[in-house]
């Protein structure tokens, strides 16, 4: 199930990534988290579990059919932080 603990457990490790990132190069660390987002959604990106019960990235292979499959696995995800980006600037 998606929910608001879902998406800021995926946006950390993508903040982890994205630090990791901005200290081989210029890279802002804002940029690359939304580049991973995109690269979630694009399917070119896939979440999976480590045995010892960590989570973290996978890239998907060359093969467009599976990269297709994986955005549709990835929408409910990207569709729930969209929700909640817009919901924080609406508040605001």
């Amino acid at each position: 199930m998606i929910d608001e603990t879902m998406v800021r457990i995926v946006d950390a490790l993508f903040r982890y990534f994205a630090r990791q990132m901005s200290l081989k190069s210029d890279l802002l660390i804002e940029d690359a988290i939304d580049g991973l987002w995109i690269l979630l959604e694009e399917g070119s990106l896939r979440l999976a579990g480590c045995d010892d019960g960590r989570l973290t990235v996978e890239p998907c292979g060359e093969n467009r059919a599976e990269r297709r499959a994986q955005a549709r696995k990835n929408r409910p995800l990207v569709k729930f932080k969209r929700q909640m980006d817009l919901a924080v600037k609406n508040a605001a």
